[in-house]
């Protein structure tokens, strides 16, 4: 089961997702992703996984894809957490926004290769 807010604010909207993004979930979040983008598409969005327990395969596609149409991921744990960094890391749009830290460990992992 997968819960779904979205929580509008002066210049952000928080598109909060609870429980499984899995399955036919990830369909439905899909459609509340669709309908929000065409009613808010200026807005600043924050994709709140706190609440999310699973993410099957279909569900981390849609964050990549919500990801790289400007949406910032956020969440905690070690499994959301690493999610949100591979995410991140194999995202067209991460690149340009790395702050140091992360550009130097990412040259120094492609040294090593």
């Amino acid at each position: 089961m997968l819960r779904i807010s979205v929580l509008n604010g002066s210049g952000t909207t928080r598109f909060k997702l609870e429980g499984k993004l899995a399955h036919e979930w990830v369909y439905e979040a899909e459609k509340a992703w669709a309908a929000h983008a065409a009613l808010n598409g200026k807005n600043k969005v924050i994709v709140d996984l706190y609440d999310v327990c699973f993410v099957d395969d279909a569900g981390r596609q849609l964050l990549a894809e919500i990801h790289n149409a400007g949406g910032k991921l956020v969440g905690s744990g070690p499994m959301m957490s690493a999610l949100i960094d591979e995410i991140q890391k194999v995202s067209p749009l991460s690149t340009p926004g790395r702050n140091k830290t992360e550009q130097t460990a990412h040259h120094a992992e492609e040294f090593e290769s």
